[in-house]
């Protein structure tokens, strides 16, 4: 279960009483729970279950300033709406704060107004991409939410103690909206965190980490998720780029030091790289591998990462390898240049081929994703990519359906109707990437979205790792 809480500084006669209590929402933990179960590619190989590293920095920063805090994750600690009304009677936290992509927010709302009904006087905030994206929009929609964060959270947080009590106060903070905020400011780039290495370290020790098998593949007893940087300077129209768009690097140093950190003291064996493009500096990047390489690192720890198919090499990608780089996502998107253009993606269809067929040479492991229902996509363009994706042959493929989410341009561009584009649905509950029924063109009906998807998974089946690493060690160049 959740960890202990530690001593507070706020009302520190009741020893019950929390000041902050984090959550991730959910109305079915046991649903939620077998949903998680579903996306794996192999039953018994993790996937996609990551602890929250956005919670684990605030955990970092709420115990340096002595805040008696606790993070419940009710899909991860079994709990119910019904224990947690009843822990939150028990605990009285003086704030409580819920994170949400978009997808999560109706619910998230529907948990909080539970909460209000039982205890009135508790402030209630919400962060996360969706309301960095709509913040005013989230407030006027959801009555129960006191406040939102709109972008990073860490540096917020001890200002919101030291305000509470003071309404005019609170909502005169950078990055914290109420509905006393007389000038709104959208989107993350609002109060970046310049110095990252300021930071603390991710609390993984107020996590249960066996619970959290990991982002990928990884196939040991325990991968941890890491973040290298903030920020990026990419225009995709499909991303809301939660981060903003001002790119900012933590020292090689930093990420060293706190790779060394989760070796000897939670015995990690892997680290997923959850960076928006990992690669976006390659000066950084010569001086990680070297730094990497020369502590012996590359001995003891695997990792992966997610980045873009330009400004990429064999001989980079030979280098990871020796660096330890088992898995590399890529996010492919369309199988058409003209498309790959129209979208700001900036890539090409041969940059495609090409880096994929020099990762497997590499060693490492390729996956990606196509978009299904991008700006100008007919029948024909989803065709391509799924034709794409079979040559590719990649270990594991996504075609998630194009989602208008708050904050992109695709929201913008549907919402005037080009390309034929048009969002049918505003329930932020289906604004999820395999089954959203949320927009569609006169090209592609979202019947006919979900028609191609279902085909594009029958065309490209799962595989076995076990498999595919034999028939890369097959092709695999010298290194």
């Amino acid at each position: 279960m959740v960890a202990d809480v530690f001593i507070g500084k706020y009302d520190a006669g009741d020893e019950n009483k929390l000041d902050l209590l984090l959550i991730n929402p959910s109305l079915n933990w046991e649903l939620d729970q077998k949903n998680k179960m579903n996306v794996r590619i192999e039953k018994d190989i993790p996937n996609q279950e990551t602890p929250h590293i956005g919670i684990a920095y605030l955990l970092a920063i709420a115990k340096k300033e002595g805040l008696k805090v606790k993070y419940i994750d009710m899909v991860i600690d079994c709990f119910s709406i019904e224990q947690l009304i009843d822990f939150v009677s028990k605990t009285k936290p003086a704030v409580v704060g819920f994170t949400a992509f978009t997808i999560q927010v109706r619910t998230a709302a529907f948990i909080a107004e539970k909460i209000k009904h039982t205890l009135p006087e508790v402030k209630i905030c919400v962060g996360g991409p969706h309301v960095t994206a709509i913040p005013k929009e989230t407030l006027d929609e959801f009555p129960w939410f006191d406040f939102v964060i709109s972008g990073e959270g860490e540096e917020v947080l001890p200002k919101i103690f030291d305000s509470l009590g003071n309404d005019q106060a609170l909502s005169r903070i950078n990055g914290v909206i109420t509905r006393m905020t007389e000038k709104v400011i959208v989107g993350a780039s609002n109060n970046p965190i310049l110095n990252l290495d300021s930071l603390p370290f991710p609390a993984w020790q107020e996590f249960n980490l066996s619970k959290y098998p990991g982002t990928y593949p990884h196939r040991t007893n325990l991968e941890l998720p890491m973040v290298t940087g903030r920020g990026c300077p990419y225009r995709c129209v499909f991303c809301c780029r939660a981060l903003g768009s001002t790119v900012r690097h933590r020292s090689v140093l930093s990420v060293i030091a706190e790779i060394e950190r989760n070796i000897s003291e939670f015995n990690c064996k892997s680290v997923a790289f959850l960076d928006e493009t990992f690669l976006i500096n390659m000066a950084w990047v010569d001086e990680f591998l070297n730094v990497f390489v020369d502590r012996g690192l590359h001995k003891k720890i695997t990792w992966s990462c997610s980045t873009r198919v330009s400004d990429m090499s064999l001989e980079l990608l030979k280098r990871m390898r020796n660096a330890g780089c088992y898995f590399i996502f890529f996010g492919l998107e369309s199988a058409d240049d003209q498309t790959l253009k129209l979208i700001k993606k900036n890539i090409t269809t041969k940059q495609i081929e090409d880096v994929v067929r020099w990762t497997k040479l590499a060693g490492i492991i390729p996956v990606g994703a196509f978009i299904i229902g991008l700006p100008g996509d007919t029948e024909k363009h989803v065709m391509k990519a799924i034709a794409m994706a079979e040559k590719l042959d990649l270990y594991s493929v996504t075609f998630p359906i194009a989602v208008p989410f708050p904050g992109t341009e695709l929201r913008q561009m549907a919402l005037r109707g080009e390309y034929g584009m048009k969002i049918v649905s505003d329930n932020w509950s289906h604004y999820g990437k395999q089954d959203p029924g949320v927009m569609e063109s006169k090209e592609l009906s979202w019947s006919k979205r979900k028609e191609l998807q279902q085909m594009a998974y029958l065309r490209n089946p799962k595989k076995k790792i076990a498999d595919y690493l034999q028939r890369l060690s097959q092709n695999i160049t010298n290194i």
